[in-house]
């Protein structure tokens, strides 16, 4: 070969390393953007992935708050529940006490009506009483009248 091919042949190794180095090129920069569009993409999905377990903590302490409140409830269902079956022993306990006093009241007034009677029978008498001993005592005066007339 001589010296005009063998840089004619230089010449064409040195455009296709060239060409090669230019395709290497356009690939790095497709590349380049493509690991950009990722980077973003991994911030992204970095972002939400806090957000998701900042919203998965919120809930958790939500969660927590609320089994604290159903147990308050539930604590206060139960005393609520004793408190209520001590009224209704009470309530029972005073029915039976109301009961004993009804039937207090109906011998008292069974009692009160005989006392009322009696009452009415020994006025009766007494008045009755009161008629004798006046008519006894207008026969009285009468006879001391006349005893003393007698005299």
């Amino acid at each position: 070969m001589n010296g005009r091919g063998l840089t004619l042949v230089n010449a064409a190794g040195c455009l296709v390393l060239g060409l090669l180095l230019i395709l290497q090129w356009h690939k790095e920069r497709a590349l380049d953007g493509r690991i950009q569009d990722l980077k973003v993409s991994l911030v992204a999905a970095q972002d939400q992935h806090a957000a998701a377990r900042e919203r998965a903590e919120v809930l958790e302490r939500e969660q927590q708050m609320l089994k604290e409140s159903i147990g308050s409830l539930q604590q206060a269902a139960e005393q609520s529940g004793k408190q209520l079956a001590e009224r209704d022993g009470q309530v029972s306990e005073l029915q039976t006490q109301v009961a004993a006093l009804n039937q207090q009241v109906a011998t008292l007034d069974a009692q009160l009506k005989t006392w009322q009677s009696a009452v009415s029978l020994r006025d009766d008498r007494i008045r009755s009483l009161n008629t004798d001993l006046t008519s006894a005592r207008r026969r009285l005066d009468d006879a001391i009248a006349k005893l003393k007339a007698a005299r």
